[in-house]
């Protein structure tokens, strides 16, 4: 996935247009609105119940936290390799 990730910020300028990692990123981001509605609105900021028994949970329960730190660090790490590759590799002059 990392590797994925360092494709995407290089190949981001291949096409000739410096800003298009940060225009998909932009783009990506609209969706996030709508996401919010989903959750808060929609299902009023709670699982609902039927993905409650398929998950095997009580009401009110969303399991044992057991992952800390390491899905943030994976992110962060994601991101920083995607930046760091867009700003490493250059379009040819």
């Amino acid at each position: 996935a990392f590797v994925n990730a360092l494709f995407l910020g290089a190949g981001a300028k291949v096409w000739g247009y410096s800003s298009a990692l940060w225009a998909g990123l932009g783009f990506a981001a609209l969706i996030l609105p709508v996401f919010a509605f989903r959750h808060y609105v929609q299902d009023g900021g709670k699982f609902p119940e039927q993905a409650v028994k398929e998950l095997g949970l009580e009401e009110g329960d969303s399991g044992k936290r057991r992952a800390g730190a390491l899905p943030y660090i994976a992110l962060f790490g994601g991101a920083a390799i995607v930046l760091w590759a867009n700003w490493f590799f250059e379009l040819p002059a």
